[in-house]
């Protein structure tokens, strides 16, 4: 089973500058498109917003897990925004994001994305990894702490 490192990308550990939810997704999209690893970016963009309007993603303890099926994709992509101001993302606990797990992904690896789903809880409930993440000074070290925690 691949681990969550192996679909890390340092190009797609992203520093968000914007506070609002929208635009803090749309900055991480950019970078997306830029890579060229993801056909139809501003389709999957449109349905990252669909489901943020009928639900948020953000889960709690300051982490928001945007994603969408991408048909015939192939693969899983992840891209990890990181803000230390934090954005509004309506999470069940009240508390603002700072770290953003965005996923496109096939639909016919529905059960990778599941370990990989679990891989994140289990990072995020480790207090103490997810604080050195979220004090993060560069996304450098974003990307060593959690190649060093898969």
């Amino acid at each position: 089973m691949p681990e969550l490192a192996s679909y890390l990308r340092e190009d797609l550990i992203i520093e968000i500058s914007k506070r609002d939810k929208q635009e803090a997704l749309r900055e991480m999209m950019d970078k997306v498109e830029e890579s060229n690893l993801l056909p139809n970016a501003n389709d999957f963009f449109d349905l990252i917003l669909k489901r943020e309007k009928q639900v948020s993603t953000g889960i709690g303890l300051g982490i928001a897990v945007p994603h969408a099926r991408i048909e015939g994709f192939g693969k899983i992509l992840i891209a990890v925004g990181h803000s230390m101001e934090g954005i509004d993302f309506t999470t069940p606990d009240g508390t603002p994001v700072h770290l953003i797990f965005l996923i496109a992904i096939d639909s016919e690896l529905q059960g990778e994305y599941l370990r990989i789903l679990s891989k994140i809880s289990w990072l995020v409930r480790n207090d103490e990894l997810r604080k050195k993440l979220f004090l993060s000074k560069t996304t450098d070290d974003i990307y060593r702490i959690l190649l060093n925690h898969h």
